[in-house]
């Protein structure tokens, strides 16, 4: 699973992203990572917490997904590379 969010605020000045994927790691445990920052600039911030089963991660990747709407992002459809 990955989400990729954005929010622009052209009042105040924001544009800013927020990522949500959930990955299985090579041990076996289950990896939810949240990134978020500006757009354009540096900074932002990375958050991973791992679990032991695939519900609850997909659990908080949900949670954090329908949070960061009600926040006034909005879901950016994300078109792979091919190589």
């Amino acid at each position: 699973m990955f989400v990729r969010l954005e929010k622009f605020d052209h009042l105040e000045g924001q544009h800013r992203y927020c990522l949500v994927s959930l990955t299985q790691t090579l041990l076996g445990e289950w990896c939810v990572e949240l990134t978020s920052g500006p757009l354009g600039y540096g900074g932002g911030s990375t958050r991973r917490s791992y679990f032991n089963s695939y519900a609850e991660a997909l659990r908080l990747a949900e949670t954090s997904r329908e949070k960061q709407i009600r926040r006034g992002f909005v879901p950016i459809p994300v078109q792979l590379g091919l190589l």
